[in-house]
């Protein structure tokens, strides 16, 4: 028995330990495992259903799980203007086709929902979704960037575009990232980290130098050009501290074997 509680203490900290990361990388479906699981299937059923999977379809969502998990958005149990949109197959059609059209090529519309529902507030209207994305672009201090990559990795920016101090955060944290990695505004490899975890641009200054920090040592061991062109490789790890873990974890392992 003593074993048996010993080990049940050992699992217990893994399980918590990536619910960040998850929800980082899925949203509100990575809090809980799989969310649909809450709630029962039949509950969801309806005429509304069809439509809305075959809305999702024809704007590429060719996942099943991703289908799935974005009707449950719109099941009845939802009664909020999020569930209304999610149940109607037009409003489905008209934030998908908005997105595209304003954030041009880059962006994947059912990504982008699947990750952050909430965003469809603010692309079912054109207006809405217009100025968010002026204001996104306007504060991002870099000469060239994929808005469209920027949004679906990061949709909140989408919701915190009318906040003046988020958007002026997005501008710190990207002035924080190119002095962190030693590089301009335009450089290449600035925008290509942004581009790829674009939700380093809603941490703190000073957690970008500690995970840039971290990061250099790495560097060393690795053997990149630069720890600019480290950081790029592995971008995710500014984000994600066990991925910095791990890299110490496998840098370490190949110090033994050279001893």
């Amino acid at each position: 028995s003593y074993s048996r509680v010993r080990f049940t203490r050992a699992r217990r900290p893994r399980a918590v330990d990536f619910r960040d990361d998850d929800r980082r990388s899925y949203g509100e479906w990575g809090v809980d495992g799989i969310a649909q699981n809450s709630l029962a299937m039949h509950a969801m059923s309806g005429a509304w259903e069809s439509d809305a999977r075959r809305a999702w379809r024809e704007v590429g969502v060719d996942s099943e799980t991703r289908v799935t998990r974005l009707l449950i958005l719109g099941n009845r149990h939802r009664t909020d203007e999020v569930g209304e949109i999610f149940r109607d197959h037009h409003a489905i059609a008209t934030m998908c086709e908005a997105l595209e059209r304003f954030c041009g090529e880059g962006v994947r519309a059912g990504e982008v929902f699947h990750k952050c529902p909430e965003a469809a507030l603010v692309c079912v209207d054109a207006a809405k979704i217009q100025r968010a994305l002026v204001n996104v672009r306007a504060a991002l201090p870099m000469k060239e960037v994929c808005l469209g990559r920027v949004v679906e990795r990061a949709p909140r920016c989408l919701l915190a575009a009318g906040d003046a101090d988020a958007m002026k955060g997005l501008g710190d944290a990207t002035r924080a990232l190119a002095a962190a990695m030693d590089v301009s505004l335009d450089d290449e490899r600035l925008r290509a980290v942004v581009e790829s975890t674009a939700e380093v641009l809603f941490e703190e200054p000073g957690a970008i130098q500690r995970a840039i920090d971290e990061m250099k040592p790495l560097n060393d061991g690795l053997h990149h050009p630069s720890l600019a062109d480290f950081v790029v490789e592995y971008a995710e790890a500014l984000v994600v501290p066990y991925i910095r873990q791990t890299l110490a974890q496998t840098l370490a392992m190949r110090r033994s074997y050279r001893v």
